[in-house]
């Protein structure tokens, strides 16, 4: 996807903190799927 500077720099864009969330919750995700904590995947 590609952004025009103007609204990448606009101080209501939360693009940063979108793209920094969306990467906690997919390695959150793939800990999981892999057995992360000894608990697995529930059934």
């Amino acid at each position: 996807v590609e952004i025009v500077p103007q609204v990448l720099d606009d101080p209501r864009a939360r693009i940063h903190e979108q793209v920094t969330n969306g990467v906690a919750v997919r390695m959150a995700v793939l800990y999981m799927l892999t057995g992360g904590g000894g608990r697995g995947v529930a059934a």
